[in-house]
């Protein structure tokens, strides 16, 4: 009769030490998820602000933009450059043929137009 009573204390005890283990890894689980869900929010906090961030930049910028692009600003900078066409005007517009097809003006940053212009500035300006 020992034999089995000592069996059952040893499943018993065994099935004790079972649940307490389960117990404290069960509490590790939760503190390190917490510890996770704090580190989640804190980078998302930081996130939300740096977009928050960027959004102002880009607020200021397009604030810029349509400030430039007012027709009174423009004007300003045109003033005395332009006039009217005249009735019988033929203008003359040199085409150039690249590989993203037709180009009508120099698109490459801080190139000069041909000499021929600033002459005709200086000309006009006599």
């Amino acid at each position: 009769m020992n034999s089995p009573s000592l069996k059952i204390k040893s499943r018993i005890l065994f099935l004790i030490v079972v649940m307490i283990i389960i117990t404290v890894f069960s509490g590790f689980a939760m503190v390190w998820m917490q510890q996770q869900i704090s580190r989640t929010a804190q980078r998302s906090q930081q996130v939300e602000s740096e977009m928050a961030e960027i959004g102002r930049r880009l607020s200021h910028v397009n604030e810029k933009i349509a400030m430039m692009h007012q027709p009174i600003v423009l004007q300003s900078k045109v003033a005395n450059t332009l006039r009217p066409s005249l009735e019988n005007q033929i203008v003359w517009v040199r085409e150039r043929e690249t590989l993203n097809g037709r180009n009508y003006a120099t698109i490459l940053p801080y190139s000069t137009t041909s000499q021929d212009l600033a002459l005709l500035e200086k000309l006009r300006q006599f």
